[in-house]
């Protein structure tokens, strides 16, 4: 006689393991609707363009399934409306779900006539409502560009080319939270963007960071401008300055620093990364009177520079005259240097803090949109739509 089936939950056996690691729950059961319930009001705020006359799906209705339905890893269209059609009867329990269950296209749709800046703030507000924390004083700021490649097109006889969606975030180690999303527009790149985003904030008790590419004057001055501070990489894009950079952090002028000479600090630290031991040196100085050009980069009080040294053992196999294997081994060194500008006082705990954790917005945002989300696998082709998913993506990830 057959096994009768086993009663279906609403949740296959990847969704339970992604809701576990998620959210800490088993099943949609276990999540506070209270909270979610808090949540739906403040969507409420959303401006709704939509023809009132002609309206089917609550819009806080819409945006809320597909934000319970990211944290169980539904990260398509398709997805999301398979999964709140298995789970339908629990939606129901505090949503209105006026008009049923949205069909497919509905989703995008909706999210693609959603302001981003608008459902951004909903969700970061609300999010350091429930979450903040005041343990840390100075919060830095990660500014990282990334192009969603999944939404890009190339010209067809039936359609011309279009540019992938590619934005600019910005991540906030105080809240582990991305807590900007702006779309860079086509035919340029995250530069200008920069400049534009940090001239709308209020950077006061911030560290901002980026990569070298961005490290320009026009962003320095914008950040000083907002009242925050900077501590960015300068690399051979300023082909000068970089070389300044490098003929003063020689090894006599290392050994002075190392000895706490020229207004400086020092420290070193060991690690180890599989085969291989890293040692780190960092170096930062309040001697720039030397630079001409000093005036030109606003605030700039420190120049500093990370040192890694990266010791990697590899085994050789070679075979003697009478045809054994003989093992040897062999120590490959190699040195990597990065320089940096500051606005900050000589503080060298917090500037290894800041050079090292510039890299969260890489593993903590980007690695995940990639790789738990899929993002890359995504074809949706409306840049809104894709746009306010990713930030709903952020805010499951926060």
């Amino acid at each position: 006689m057959a096994k009768p089936p086993k009663k279906y939950d609403g949740l296959t056996k990847e969704q339970k393991k992604f809701l576990k690691k998620m959210l800490g729950i088993k099943k949609l059961e276990d999540l506070d609707v209270a909270i979610l319930k808090q949540l739906k009001e403040k969507l409420k705020s959303l401006k709704d363009v939509r023809n009132k006359n002609m309206l089917i799906y609550k819009l806080w209705d819409v945006i809320m399934c597909v934000i319970i339905a990211s944290f169980a890893n539904n990260n398509t269209w398709d997805d999301i409306h398979q999964f709140v059609k298995d789970n339908y009867r629990w939606f129901k329990s505090f949503l209105q779900m006026t008009g049923g269950i949205s069909c497919v296209d509905s989703y995008e749709r909706i999210m693609a006539l959603v302001d981003s800046d608008e459902l951004n703030k909903i969700l970061l507000d609300f999010f350091t409502y429930i979450i903040i924390s005041n343990s840390i004083k100075t919060n830095m700021l990660n500014f990282d560009g990334r192009v969603n490649n999944g939404s890009k097109r190339k010209t067809t006889l039936l359609s011309d080319e279009k540019a992938p969606l590619n934005c600019l975030n910005v991540y906030s180690n105080k809240y582990g939270y991305c807590i900007k999303t702006v779309e860079i527009a086509d035919k340029t790149n995250e530069i200008p963007t920069i400049e534009e985003v940090v001239t709308g904030m209020n950077l006061t008790s911030t560290i901002s960071t980026w990569d070298a590419l961005n490290t320009q004057k026009k962003n320095v001055k914008a950040v000083i401008n907002a009242h925050g501070d900077y501590t960015v990489p300068v690399k051979s894009n300023h082909e000068t300055f970089y070389n300044e950079l490098v003929n003063y952090f020689d090894d006599k002028r290392c050994e002075e620093i190392i000895a706490g000479n020229l207004s400086s600090q020092y420290m070193t630290y060991n690690e180890k990364s599989h085969s291989a031991l890293i040692k780190y040196e960092c170096f930062q100085t309040s001697d720039i009177n030397w630079f001409q050009d000093k005036n030109e980069w606003s605030g700039l009080k420190t120049i500093g520079m990370v040192k890694k040294t990266i010791t990697t053992k590899v085994i050789e196999k070679k075979k003697d005259k009478n045809g054994k294997t003989k093992k040897t081994e062999k120590y490959i060194t190699s040195i990597e240097c990065r320089y940096y500008i500051s606005s900050r006082n000589v503080n060298i705990i917090e500037f290894n803090e800041v050079t090292r954790k510039h890299w969260n917005v890489e593993n903590k945002i980007h690695f995940h949109l990639d790789f738990t989300f899929c993002q890359d696998a995504n074809k949706t082709t409306n840049k809104n739509a894709l746009l306010n998913l990713e930030i709903i993506h952020k805010f499951v990830l926060g």
